[in-house]
């Protein structure tokens, strides 16, 4: 009976050791995504995001974009504002970095580009890696520059941190 128990004692011990290494390897520190009008993202719809904030170390920044095969051009242009927001000594500072990203969303042979389906896709794109102090917070704000003010087909742009 007590060599049952130690048994299944055992087993129970190394289950939750498996468990608990398998879910502590997701670097991801924020993972969020913002929906867009499918009829059309407008111009002056900026998408915020506030990422909390960090521990000390380095990072990569992704957007993420959901396309649908209603979209009418090739690629899709934005502008990315990031402020990197820290407080130091009591005194709140801020530091503005601004990315322009250009990102292809259907193929040179038509097909939408990224993942998923036929319909619709995912279309992860790098942006940058830096550093964060720790307490450092994020406020990015996102919008289109294409010369549509209404540009269809986009249903979500999302932002990934990941800890490097």
């Amino acid at each position: 009976m007590i060599r049952k128990v130690s048994t299944l004692l055992y087993i129970v011990v190394l289950m939750i050791i498996i468990m608990g290494t398998a879910s502590c390897n997701d670097p991801r520190t924020y993972d969020h995504y913002e929906s867009v009008s499918l009829r059309g993202w407008l111009r002056n719809d900026t998408l915020t995001f506030d990422i909390p904030r960090q521990w000390e170390g380095n990072y990569q920044l992704a957007l993420g974009i959901r396309a649908t095969q209603s979209y009418p051009y090739r690629s899709i242009s934005m502008i990315m504002e990031r402020k990197v927001i820290n407080y130091r000594h009591r005194k709140k500072h801020e530091t503005t970095y601004h990315d322009t990203i250009n990102c292809e969303i259907v193929t040179d042979k038509g097909m939408l580009a990224g993942q998923d389906g036929i319909s619709n896709t995912e279309i992860r794109q790098r942006i940058s890696s830096f550093h964060l102090n720790r307490n450092d917070s994020l406020h990015i704000t996102i919008h289109h520059i294409m010369s549509r003010d209404a540009v269809p087909g986009i249903s979500d742009i999302g932002i990934q941190l990941r800890k490097r």
